[in-house]
């Protein structure tokens, strides 16, 4: 990506070549790499440079940047930078919390810097680099238009009119003038973090132990509360897993009478997502992300008539809320419904074509009927992902029409509509064999397929699509020659080091990740009652996903920014849903099966209805009981929580204006 005269080795001092002059980047460690489209000006560029160097009170970032001559001849890649003071009285602003020498996690304050514990007199080390990171994008983000901008310089594009507090690098981005914006990796660290996440030199790692903290300090929050559920749920499967294979090994009878099994699982999911509660508390605590309220920005994308915020006081578009909620309910939901039509059409589609093979082997009744029986079902496990994948398209571009102004509530949308084409996609089959056709024989083998083949092509897409992707950089790299491209980034110059992170792919986060595990979820509890072996499935499935996840997110895409998280968000309720869910299910399943309707001789229907929803209900309430029986939050991080509420109120207290110092 960028053209350099020279690059000696590391430690000695690298140049580049800048308008026929060389400029040393040997004390300039870039962080942040921002890279203008070809649409832009050398006026545009140097503005935006102007922007970010300059001082607070000139609408500036007070940050360091150099431009580097890309490949095409012209200045469109920024390098940015800060000394370690300014990000500190960053981290200040934006309400950062760090772990003080008193055990506390609280706001930090410059003033205050002796007292936390990673506290040096160079002030190096204080913040991770993912922090760091962070808080120059936040500190990008907020570099607005003065009342004297209304037009970005040197850009002929309408739209990029300007206003008084408008964010410069959001109308960047919506005209185009703004191609890529990532952070840069650490070669050193990202070393050992493949050492200690991926390269499986313990056997205890096999069952998804992971360096969570590690992660967290690379990657940030988010990312890491990921892979800390991913690696929770890991170990929640391996009791039923081990359950569900002595019931598949010794019922020596064939029958379906796994209905211990079936109520087990049931209570089991709740102290999985009750567990979790407990564990992604003490994360949010350690990580100073625990209560923590951070006032949201509008969306990149989001448009309106100018106004005023209300609460900033800024200038910023203004979209009345009947409008978005007439596009969410007027356009979005019925073309959602529509979806959800069409996956029933594919669905009578797919058992027409099952009927067809079952009359063939019941007519021919040889080897090749008998696997030509199967064909349906797996195909029609392909189908169910194509769809998946093509519906989240048209699901995104729905959601962005809505016009959220939030990125929160447009992520929340998004769940919304996924989970509810999800839910139908994949189990509404399921559902008609259960309780339409009643077939328990026929309901097991389709689950079993359904859930190993689409198991089995998530890991051909884990696992290929990394290498094709790392392929086509490694040609696209020495086409543009580029020698080091292949290699780790350990073994690249840095001087070459930004020009192979270019070529990386955007990671887009971790929504996919959780809708897969949202619908493995559902295979596995959702019908306990007729497949035990389906936890050992998902199983095995995790384990691979924890290695290849973890292989991509430091070989193949672009480092992400810190994403500060508390829990995994609607995910939690998602899952909790299911659970509900998954007890009326296998409660009507265990009513439905051979070894339970002897019991019920003698009882009309409706009394036979009445006693399984007495069951369910009963079941349900054991659910509740267990949730509000596990605390949400450990009692040490409730204690540290009150504690630094008492000193907060009392700090208040000592002000002279505070209005409690004022009544007393």
């Amino acid at each position: 990506m960028f053209r350099r005269q020279k690059a000696q080795d590391e430690g000695e001092k690298e140049q580049l070549l800048d308008e026929g002059e060389t400029e040393s980047l040997s004390d300039f460690r870039p962080l942040v790499v921002l890279e203008f489209s070809s649409k832009t000006t050398p006026v545009t560029r140097e503005w935006m440079k102007a922007k970010i160097e300059a001082s607070k009170k000139h609408g500036g970032a007070e940050l360091n940047a150099k431009m580097v001559v890309a490949k095409d001849g012209e200045e469109r890649v920024l390098l940015v930078s800060a000394p370690q003071e300014r990000l500190l009285h960053g981290a200040e602003q934006m309400g950062l919390k760090k772990k003080y020498k008193d055990g506390s996690v609280r706001a930090f304050t410059f003033a205050e810097r002796q007292n936390i514990e990673d506290y040096t007199e160079s002030l190096e080390g204080m913040l991770t680099m993912s922090q760091s990171q962070y808080i120059i994008k936040v500190e990008l983000d907020n570099i607005r238009a003065l009342e004297t901008e209304n037009h970005i310089p040197g850009c002929s594009n309408p739209k990029a009119r300007l206003y008084k507090g408008k964010s410069l690098l959001s109308r960047m981005v919506s005209c185009h003038l703004l191609d890529k914006m990532y952070p840069v990796h650490n070669p050193e660290q990202l070393k050992r973090l493949q050492h200690d996440w991926y390269h499986l030199h313990e056997p205890k790692q096999l069952m998804g132990r992971q360096p969570i903290e590690t992660i967290r300090g690379y990657f940030g929050e988010s990312v890491a509360m990921y892979f800390s559920f991913l690696g929770h749920y890991t170990k929640a499967l391996v009791v039923p897993t081990v359950i569900g294979v002595l019931y598949y090994l010794f019922n020596e009878s064939g029958r379906n009478d796994f209905v211990i099994f079936a109520v087990f699982n049931m209570i089991w999911a709740t102290v999985f997502l009750e567990t979790w509660k407990r564990t992604s508390s003490e994360h949010a605590y350690n990580w100073g992300t625990l209560g923590r309220q951070v006032f949201e920005e509008p969306r990149a994308g989001f448009h309106g008539k100018l106004g005023v915020n209300r609460i900033t006081g800024r200038s910023e578009p203004v979209y009345p809320s009947w409008k978005r909620l007439l596009r969410i309910y007027g356009v979005s939901f019925p073309i959602v419904i529509l979806c959800m039509l069409v996956a029933v059409v594919v669905m009578m589609i797919y058992f027409w074509a099952e009927n067809i093979a079952k009359a063939k082997h019941k007519e021919e009744n040889t080897m090749l009927t008998k696997g030509l029986v199967l064909v349906p079902s797996i195909i029609y496990s392909v189908v169910i992902i194509l769809m998946n994948q093509a519906y989240r398209t048209l699901a995104q571009y729905l959601t962005k029409n809505e016009n959220h102004r939030e990125q929160s509530s447009y992520e929340n949308y998004l769940i919304v509509k996924l989970v509810l084409f999800d839910f139908v996609n994949c189990f509404l089959c399921l559902f008609y064999i259960a309780f339409v056709m009643q077939d328990m024989n026929y309901l097991r083998q389709s689950l079993a397929i359904l859930l190993i083949v689409q198991q089995l092509v998530g890991q051909l897409q884990e696992t290929l699509l990394p290498y094709l992707l790392m392929t086509k950089r490694i040609k696209k790299g020495e086409k543009s020659g580029l020698d080091h491209v292949s290699k780790p980034l350990h073994e690249i110059p840095r001087s070459k080091q930004a020009e192979v992170e270019s070529l990386m792919d955007r990671y887009e986060g971790t929504f996919d990740d959780y809708l897969e595990l949202f619908w493995q979820f559902g295979y596995v509890f959702l019908f306990s009652a007729v497949y035990p072996m389906a936890a050992f499935w998902a199983l095995a499935n995790n384990i691979m996903e924890i290695r290849t996840d973890a292989f991509k997110m430091c070989r193949i895409f672009q480092r992400p920014f810190m994403e500060p998280a508390a829990n995994i968000g609607a995910w939690q309720t998602v899952f909790e849903v299911m659970g509900f869910i998954a007890v009326m299910t296998n409660t009507a399943l265990i009513g439905m099966s051979p070894e339970i309707q002897p019991l019920l001789e003698g009882y009309t229907t409706v009394q036979k209805v009445l006693i399984f929803v007495a069951a369910e209900h009963l079941i349900i309430f054991i659910k509740v009981v267990l949730a509000f029986a596990i605390p949400d939050m450990p009692e040490w991080v409730e204690t540290q929580m009150g504690r630094i509420e008492y000193q907060s109120t009392q700090a208040l207290k000592k002000q002279p204006d505070s209005p409690l110092e004022t009544e007393v």
